[in-house]
């Protein structure tokens, strides 16, 4: 039987003689811009993470650097996973200080009074979304195959913060005006990453496509 303990770091794992570990590291720990996407596993520590994300992007990138210490001196099968942003079902539905993007998107537009649906930046930014329960079958997955390799986690699809806001009414069947407010707030331009190694290792996955999930989780909120 396989038992799941929630642990810190490579070093509270191996002080408890944790036999295997997966850290869950993020897209934002990759540099803020590159010469070629989407970015691979090697090209972690060609740049500094984005200023944004700047410390939250170096403490996982420590725990990337420790894991892969700790398998060189002591011969641990600790491993990483790199996914990218993430919505789902249990997203916070009901403090909007602590939404995620997919869920507040939602949010607005179940919430509109006025057919509008008001956005921050330009619309123009990329991004990788990847429904939660893809990255929970991925997890299942390396431990059921006792894979300790490290990659990313992610759908091929990219879409713009416009496309995705169309995509959202869509689902929704609104026919709503998008407004968008204040460009300085764009953010990195793109951050999206291969997902080349996983399919390798699992080349059967298939991921939820975004009008499925976004459907999914507009259901549950509405």
């Amino acid at each position: 039987m396989t038992h799941l303990i929630f642990i810190a770091n490579a070093d509270d794992a191996a002080c408890y003689n944790i036999k295997r570990l997966i850290g869950i590291l993020s897209t934002c720990i990759y540099p803020s811009v590159v010469d070629n996407y989407p970015m691979k596993e090697e090209d972690l520590f060609i740049g500094p993470p984005p200023p944004s994300n700047f410390s939250y992007g170096y403490a996982k990138r420590c725990l990337a650097v420790q894991i892969d210490a700790y398998n060189k001196q002591f011969g641990t099968k600790y491993n990483y996973l790199i996914p990218c942003n993430l919505y789902g079902d249990y997203d916070n539905m009901h403090d909007e200080s602590k939404m995620h993007f997919i869920t507040a998107l939602l949010n607005k537009i179940r919430n509109s009074k006025d057919k509008t649906l008001h956005l921050l930046g330009t619309g123009k930014p990329l991004r990788q979304f990847m429904y939660a329960g893809d990255l929970a079958a991925i997890i299942k997955l390396v431990i059921d195959n006792d894979i300790t390799e490290n990659f990313n986690v992610a759908p091929n699809f990219n879409y713009s913060i416009d496309e995705m806001a169309k995509i959202a009414l869509e689902v929704t069947e609104k026919d709503y005006e998008i407004i968008y407010d204040r460009p300085e707030l764009d953010g990195q331009f793109r951050k999206d990453v291969s997902n080349n190694k996983l399919l390798k290792i699992f080349p059967l996955f298939k991921f939820t496509g975004l009008k499925e999930g976004l459907k999914q989780v507009y259901d549950k909120i509405s």
